[in-house]
C-alpha cells in the first residue's frame, strides 16, 4: 500500500521526503533488533554515566541474553555504549519515563488507531506512553514489558492495565487474543517478533507499530505507512537533551491486518 503522510497546517498534500530518523528506540541487541556496531555508534551522550560494573548489575537473564550478542574481546566502553538502552530500561527507568513524557506520540498517529475494541496488547510498553492511549480506546488492555522497573512505573500510572513481564520473541499471551497489537519504538523486522505479533492478534485484527526500526522494510512488505508532520517537543529539563540527545517525538505509524486464513495457520 502507498504511504500516507498527514499534512501540516497550511501545507498542501504534496509528497514529502521520507525521513530515516526516529525517536528513541526501545531496542535491545536481542534477536538482531539492533546491529551491534550501530548500537555502539549511535549511543547517546548519557552512555558515559554507566560503566562496565553497571552491566554486571543487570538482571541475570537480561545480562546473559545481551552479552551473547557482543563479540569477544570488546573494550568496556564499546560494551557499555552498545547496551546503553538496556542499562537505562533496567537501571534507570525513571530517566526513560521522563524522556517518554517529553517525547509524546504525535496525536495524528493515535487518532489513526481503531477505537471501541474489546482487547489490546502493548508489547515493550515501557512506562506506558502508548498504553495510556489504548486504555481510552479498548476495554481490556494488557502490557508486556521485560523491565521490572518500568513495569512498576506503569503499574502506578495505569493500575487498570494487566501487566506481564515478558519478551517480544515469546509473548506470554494466548493465540488470537488481541484485536489491536501495538508497540512504540521497540523493535524492527525481527522474524521471531513479527511471528509472535501475528500469533497473538485476532483474525481481522490490526498490528500497529509506532516508530519501528527500519520502516522502509515494513512498507516494502505491504504495511500501511502514515507519516505525521514534525512536532516540537514540549519544554523540558536540559538534562534530557544532555543525556539522550535532541528530542524527536514519534511521528511514524506502520500498520497491517492479520488475515483470517493467516490466523488459522
Amino acid at each position: 500500500m502507498p504511504a500516507r503522510r498527514l499534512p501540516a497546517p497550511g501545507e498542501g498534500a504534496s509528497p514529502a521526503r521520507r525521513r530515516r530518523r526516529f525517536s528513541r528506540p526501545r531496542l535491545s541487541l536481542i534477536g538482531g533488533s539492533l546491529d551491534y556496531e550501530e548500537a555502539v555508534a549511535t549511543a547517546p551522550p548519557g552512555w558515559r554515566h554507566f560503566s562496565i560494573r553497571d552491566v554486571e548489575r543487570l538482571p541475570d537473564a537480561v545480562r546473559r541474553r545481551e552479552m551473547a550478542r557482543i563479540p569477544r574481546g570488546e573494550g568496556d566502553d564499546r560494551v557499555v555504549r552498545a547496551l546503553f538502552w538496556t542499562l537505562v530500561y533496567h537501571l534507570a527507568p525513571e530517566k526513560w519515563n521522563e524522556l517518554a513524557r517529553f517525547e509524546p506520540i504525535h496525536p495524528a498517529l493515535v487518532e489513526a488507531l481503531p477505537q471501541s475494541l474489546d482487547t489490546a496488547l502493548d508489547v515493550g510498553a515501557g512506562s506506558g506512553r502508548l498504553t495510556a492511549h489504548l486504555v481510552a480506546r479498548c476495554r481490556h488492555v494488557t502490557a508486556i514489558e521485560p523491565s521490572t522497573g518500568l513495569l512498576a512505573l506503569l503499574r502506578r500510572r495505569l493500575p487498570q492495565v494487566a501487566l506481564v513481564a515478558g519478551w517480544a520473541e515469546a509473548l506470554p499471551v494466548k493465540d488470537h487474543w488481541s484485536q489491536l497489537t501495538t508497540s512504540c519504538a521497540s523493535f524492527g523486522p525481527d522474524p521471531a517478533v513479527l511471528s509472535e505479533l501475528r500469533r497473538v492478534t485476532a483474525p481481522g485484527g490490526m498490528i500497529a507499530l509506532v516508530n519501528p526500526e527500519d520502516p522502509d522494510w515494513f512498507e516494502a512488505h505491504g504495511w500501511q505507512r502514515t507519516t505525521a508532520p514534525p512536532m516540537a517537543a514540549p519544554e523540558h529539563p536540559r538534562w534530557i537533551d544532555e543525556f539522550f540527545g535532541p528530542l524527536d517525538p514519534p511521528r511514524e505509524l506502520l500498520t497491517t491486518r492479520v488475515e483470517r486464513q493467516e490466523a488459522r495457520r
